[in-house]
């Protein structure tokens, strides 16, 4: 008997890291396109104290081309709700960050689905 309640266990477990893991990040829930850089900050930094930064694994900023013939400046803020640094763990995998993407100040999109999309528009190198 007891072999099945330890599988049983087990199970229950893993279950729940991977239901934990799909249900993602209440903050992120609260993103929506079109706010502002602060605002966005507040948002996943919510909780945290003193470093307005302080779930930013990196951020990468982009000269993009728009419409108009002139650039628009694209900000990604690589969100991680555990506030873990690249400068302290620059091994971290993709799936740990969410790309947050800002278009001259404002979110456009979030996520890896958006990034890679906006990435191979671009020409910008996946790390």
């Amino acid at each position: 008997m007891r072999p099945r309640s330890t599988r049983a266990t087990v199970i229950t477990i893993v279950s729940s890291v991977v239901f934990a893991t799909a249900c993602g990040d209440s903050r992120l829930d609260k993103l929506s396109t079109g706010i502002s850089r602060d605002s966005v900050l507040a948002i996943i930094n919510d909780g945290a104290s003193g470093d307005s930064l302080a779930r930013v694994y990196r951020q990468e900023s982009y000269l993009l081309p728009n419409k108009k013939g002139n650039s628009t400046l694209a900000n990604v803020l690589f969100y991680n709700k555990s506030g873990v640094k690249e400068a302290d763990d620059s091994t971290l995998s993709r799936e740990a960050t969410t790309p947050i993407v800002l278009l001259s100040g404002n979110v456009a999109g979030w996520g890896w689905t958006y990034y890679d999309s906006l990435a191979k528009a671009n020409n910008i190198p996946v790390k």
